[in-house]
């Protein structure tokens, strides 16, 4: 019995899996732009408020080319310090803010390549800083990988990537 459910719990994962994969800008089914109004580097969501800069922090935008140049990473003060030199509204989203950004049944990325391109593996995915500390251990900070959508907490030492947004 405990082999069946093992294998009927392996299957439906396999099954689940299965049906990610990576979506590019013509699937618009899994990956809708509409709900963004896109201003040059600047992309608000209709759904939640929030306006996101397209580029990671380290990259600026281009209207012929997109995001230029290469994305930094930063450590959690330096993304804090980079965001408060922006100026204009700009901070670290929230974990929940961040989570509203990711397509779900997409992989590789895991975010609206149109509304946010070149999202970069730095080798170990693609993980966004959140401002959002890990209630039973607040020394960690939450952050979303942007190539799987999967969410995971690092201590702020680390270097993510950074991007930003701001509530209208």
């Amino acid at each position: 019995m405990k082999s069946v459910k093992t294998f009927s719990i392996l299957a439906l994962w396999l099954a689940s899996g299965a049906a990610l994969a990576a979506c590019d800008e013509t699937d618009s089914d899994r990956r809708p732009s509409s709900r963004f109004v896109l201003n040059g580097g600047e992309a608000y969501d209709q759904q939640t408020g929030l306006t996101w800069s397209r580029c990671t922090a380290g990259s600026a935008w281009s209207s012929d080319a997109g995001c230029t140049g290469d994305a930094k990473l930063m450590r959690l003060d330096e993304a804090k310090q980079f965001a408060q030199e922006m100026g204009g509204g700009w901070g670290l989203p929230t974990i929940a803010e961040l989570h509203s950004i990711v397509e779900p049944q997409c992989v590789n990325p895991a975010i609206n390549s149109t509304v946010f391109p070149a999202v970069t593996d730095f080798g170990e995915g693609a993980p966004y800083w959140s401002e959002t500390h890990f209630e039973e251990m607040p020394q960690l900070i939450y952050f979303i990988d942007f190539l799987d959508g999967a969410v995971d907490a690092h201590s702020e030492g680390f270097a993510l990537a950074v991007r930003l947004v701001r509530s209208e």
